[in-house]
């Protein structure tokens, strides 16, 4: 008797076929994998010679190829304990996962994790079924790696531990949302694919905004036993899953990533760091200042603008009201009425009744009011999120610098002086703050260009930025000082996991410059995040605009409400 034995699946995939004799067949596993999936099924070896081989078991509809050639995890476990695991494994698979799902919009990320979500749920409804299959999945257990290792691999490693033990602890935030969502959705549905699906590709989501990198070339399924998860994938019309969705290449040499075009453009620009500079950082919890927590590197960025771009920033100046003030120094003479008698004047209507004649009834004086010198920052908000589509093709980046850019031109010229800053954060450690355009500079191509050609990238620790913008504005000349944030949401970093936390900061930063005599204005253009905008910047402190295009006029209105109070 032949049988076959398909590698991948879905009406796409290509069949990969080999012969079976009887004298390879394992009829013991076989029984028990037919007996436990209720289905025929027949278990085999993979050919221990042959080089390309897969490391891990893999499933298809009629077959278990478990590997010779995996080695054993640990010295509690053995190939023959491994085995019953996998048939065990895919009996769970067989009966509980649906086959050759679409891959649809899951990149290979989001794969792998659904796949772990997937993996951890079948087992968990077998083990409901037949409670004795727990000792088998339980010598396979992963070991905790290091605490230090975040990546990918390790971070999976931590998930399944806590998957298949609920005994086990873990201190990592992503780890801990992982298991109680998890956790969470066993004990309303565990046979709801859907809603585990949608877990997976949310806890995929949260590795991809802490930056996580992903290797599908280099990662291992964590646990010994079970299959590449070939079976559960359809990869469409592709004769074989992509390199990037081949989960199953396990072990292969990590590939060379090309060079695009924006990495040759990042690469020739080179950034000229100007300072590093400690700040304190409000933690709401200890109500108290953290003393030098967060690091903010000044730099002035070396990026360079098309000539297009700068094109696109040369528009129709805005119309901005002036500021005026009064001004004691100046005394507005011949007055109807005012605060002081003009001694000129009052000598003039004596002599003029001397005289018999008619004396002008104007001998008051008053101050006078003239133009006021204001000095304004504009910080942008120069997060990864700033990258997100806006309208016509523009992303939210572009109209905040389209719009910094306009208002940069109706500044210019009246006496007042404005600058453009940039920030994003990569962690208290490293908050990146670009100084694009400084007071009293002249808007010539070069500071254009760096506005233009500003990047956003990595996250959004207000806090801090907002501490050294308000040093800087402090020391800016002027009658009257501002800072103007543009921000797309709230704000947020990779290593903090409480919404409110850097709310909070930011707060308290906002509260400490306002103290100082500078005057705090926000533009945003994320609605949802009104209740953070308001606990930031209080209830008259910050305006929302829905339709990005109105930005530049929203900006104006901020500078008005800025420098005329």
């Amino acid at each position: 008797m032949r049988a076959l034995a398909t590698f991948g699946t879905g009406e796409g995939a290509a069949a990969r076929v080999r012969t079976a004799t009887p004298d390879k067949v394992r009829p013991g596993l076989s029984w028990l994998l037919c007996g436990l999936s209720e289905r025929a099924m027949t278990v085999e070896p993979t050919d221990p010679e042959a080089a390309d081989g897969p490391t891990r078991p893999v499933l298809t509809s009629t077959h278990l190829l478990v590997p010779d050639n995996a080695a054993p995890v640990g010295a509690a476990s053995s190939v023959a304990a491994r085995d019953h695991a996998a048939v065990a494994h895919a009996a769970a698979h067989l009966l509980y996962s649906p086959a050759a799902q679409p891959v649809a919009s899951l990149k290979p990320m989001g794969l792998a994790v659904v796949s772990a979500i997937e993996d951890a749920r079948v087992e968990r409804v077998l083990a409901a079924s037949y409670p004795g299959v727990r000792r088998w999945f339980r010598p396979f257990v992963p070991s905790l790696p290091d605490p230090a290792d975040l990546s990918f691999s390790a971070l999976m490693q931590r998930l399944c531990r806590l998957l298949m033990d609920v005994t086990l602890r873990d201190d990592n935030h992503w780890v801990n949302k992982g298991r109680d969502l998890f956790e969470a959705q066993a004990a309303i549905d565990l046979a709801d694919i859907a809603a585990f699906r949608r877990l997976g590709s949310l806890l995929a989501n949260d590795l991809g905004q802490m930056r996580v990198r992903f290797n599908p070339l280099q990662y291992v399924v964590p646990v010994a036993y079970r299959d590449d998860n070939s079976y559960l994938w359809d990869y469409g019309d592709a004769a074989e899953p992509p390199p990037a969705l081949a989960l199953g290449s396990q072990g292969a040499a990590p590939q060379p990533r090309e060079t695009t075009p924006g990495d040759a453009q990042a690469a020739s620009d080179e950034d000229t760091e100007l300072g590093r500079y400690l700040y304190p950082e409000w933690d709401y919890r200890l109500a108290r200042s953290r003393p030098d927590w967060c690091t903010v590197i000044e730099r002035l960025p070396g990026w360079r603008a098309e000539a297009p771009l700068l094109a696109g920033l040369r528009q129709p100046r805005l119309a901005l009201p002036r500021s005026r003030r009064l001004d004691r120094a100046r005394r507005l003479r011949r007055q109807w009425e005012g605060d002081d008698i003009d001694l000129n004047a009052a000598i003039e209507v004596m002599i003029d009744r001397r005289l018999d004649l008619a004396p002008d009834a104007r001998f008051f004086q008053r101050p006078g009011s003239q133009p006021g010198v204001c000095s304004t920052l504009v910080l942008l908000d120069l997060s990864a999120s700033a990258n997100d589509p806006a309208q016509d093709g523009a992303t939210v980046l572009d109209l905040e610098k389209r719009a910094a850019a306009l208002l940069v031109g109706a500044v210019a010229g009246s006496g007042d002086r404005i600058a453009v800053h940039g920030f994003c954060s990569d962690t208290r450690a490293a908050v990146h703050y670009y100084r694009l355009l400084d007071a009293g500079a002249a808007p010539v191509d070069a500071a254009l260009g760096r506005i233009a050609a500003a990047r956003a990238r990595y996250s959004t620790r207000l806090g801090a930025a907002l501490r050294h913008a308000g040093e800087l504005a402090l020391r800016m000349p002027g009658e009257r000082r501002a800072l103007i944030v543009v921000t797309d949401g709230a704000p947020s970093d990779i290593d903090v996991h409480d919404p409110r936390y850097l709310v909070d900061d930011a707060r308290e930063a906002v509260l400490a410059l306002r103290r100082g005599g500078l005057r705090v204005q926000c533009v945003a253009l994320d609605g949802r995040a009104e209740p953070q905008l308001r606990a930031m910047f209080g209830y008259r402190g910050y305006r929302i605009v829905l339709n990005a295009a109105a930005l530049p006029a929203a900006l104006a209105h901020g500078y008005g409400r800025a420098t005329l109070g």
